[in-house]
């Protein structure tokens, strides 16, 4: 059990740092979570789920401003501008769409098929989020002065 939260989690971290850099230009490192400050506003929550030899759900906590960052870069538009709220949402579901592709590809490799569902972003509440971090299989990514907590859950279906 040990060994499979592991591999999901390196495979998670190494999904997000590439995906980050490939598709929004953007570096991103993990950190430690003793790093992590508490936050004092409102998040935004992408979440998506999977289905197939094995099931689980993939999230990530975003600053509202460094999700506007992130969608700038991925569509090419001013941020300070043209930049509308269903853009940066749409462009954040597709970001976790492509880090689930990626995390799946190199968890459990080609072969295996899945089906995915449709990625939600919502706003969760600073309360909300800091009790979140308190759990389990809770990863830590810095991108400049943005923290983006994220969170990998697997459950291996038994034949």
């Amino acid at each position: 059990m040990a060994v499979d939260i592991l591999l999901s989690s390196r495979a998670m971290e190494n999904a997000v740092v590439s995906v980050l850099n490939d598709m929004a230009a953007t570096r991103a490192a993990v950190i430690k979570p003793e790093k992590l400050p508490c936050f004092d506003q409102t998040l935004m929550h992408a979440h998506i789920t999977f289905e197939g030899q094995s099931s689980g759900e993939l999230g990530l906590l975003m600053d509202p401003g460094f999700a506007a960052e992130l969608a700038s870069r991925i569509l090419g538009v001013d941020k300070s501008g043209d930049l509308l709220q269903e853009m940066i949402v749409d462009a954040v579901k597709e970001l976790l769409n492509v880090i689930c592709g990626q995390f799946l590809t190199q968890r459990f490799g080609y072969e295996p098929a899945f089906t995915l569902g449709v990625p939600r972003v919502f706003p969760l509440s600073a309360q909300v989020c800091n009790a979140l971090l308190k759990g389990p299989s809770i990863l830590i990514f810095q991108s400049g002065d943005f923290i983006m907590p994220a969170y990998v859950r697997v459950k291996v279906q038994t034949a």
